[in-house]
């Protein structure tokens, strides 16, 4: 399970709830409801319903299900798709809306571009958001870079000001060598494409397996960009839940294998995301 457990979630913090979403017979995306809600112990019974749906323009793109419980009536939370966050409009994680990751069939790698981590691939390959033309739309689009780029460098511990500690602690979940959060860090400037290197540097680290979903959310805990993770895991008809403690960040690389690094850049080498 990673940096996911099973204890039980409290009722007074806010809820950041996953489940997968999978077609019925006429492909609209349903929720698979949990058989319990994210309120009860591990013994406890109780009704999960549907409330209502939340229409959706951006994020998973279609609506999601908002869920009450009988016995649990004080709270009612959303239900979101795997690698998909509160006010996310892009996944962090590639996904299918059942729960698999995303590969290529070329590289065996996450297509990063699909998702929140775009603007940072963009920007490692020098496509900025240039104002030539200064257009609406083109300071529009570099706002939204930049808002990304910052949403990405917290994410992964890379922003100059993250304290050591949290760095450690994201370095942990993610799977990766603090320092390598650490080089990232101190070359974290106001030159886009040198920030986009360091977000795909630390991509190309990332162990991939079925646990990176898990990783990222419980990195994103610990950088403050959304509460305790919690995924329903239909399999074994419980939730998972982000450990909340600190723990020992690795030294090494865990012993997996890994396609080329997936970007140009002067810090991941050479390769390509896809």
């Amino acid at each position: 399970m990673g940096e996911f457990d099973l204890t039980q979630a409290h009722a007074n913090q806010p809820v950041f709830a996953v489940a997968p979403y999978a077609p019925d017979e006429d492909g609209v995306l349903q929720v698979q409801l949990p058989e319990r809600c994210v309120h009860a112990g591990p013994a406890e019974t109780c009704s999960l319903y549907i409330d209502h749906h939340r229409p959706r323009k951006t994020g998973p793109g279609f609506p999601l299900a908002v869920v009450g419980c009988t016995r649990h009536p004080a709270s009612r939370y959303t239900l979101y798709p795997p690698g998909h966050v509160p006010h996310g409009r892009k996944a962090v994680v590639p996904c299918t809306s059942t729960g698999p990751l995303l590969r290529s069939r070329a590289s065996g790698l996450p297509p990063w571009p699909v998702t929140l981590f775009s603007a940072a691939v963009d920007a490692a390959t020098g496509e900025d958001g240039s104002l030539s033309h200064r257009s609406t739309k083109d300071i529009s689009h570099r706002c939204t870079q930049g808002r990304h780029l910052k949403r990405v460098g917290g994410l992964l511990g890379l922003l100059p000001d993250v304290e050591s500690r949290i760095r450690e602690q994201i370095a942990t979940r993610l799977q990766v060598p603090t320092m390598d959060l650490r080089s990232g860090a101190h070359a974290w400037t106001r030159r886009w494409q040198t920030q986009g290197d360091a977000v795909v540097a630390v991509l190309t680290a990332l162990p991939v397996d079925g646990s990176l979903l898990d990783r990222v959310l419980a990195a994103g805990m610990v950088a403050g960009l959304w509460p305790r993770p919690q995924r329903w895991d239909p399999a074994r008809s419980t939730w998972l839940r982000a450990r909340s403690g600190e723990a020992e960040h690795p030294t090494s690389r865990p012993p997996v294998s890994r396609a080329p690094p997936p970007t140009t850049s002067r810090m991941a080498g050479t390769g390509a995301l896809s």
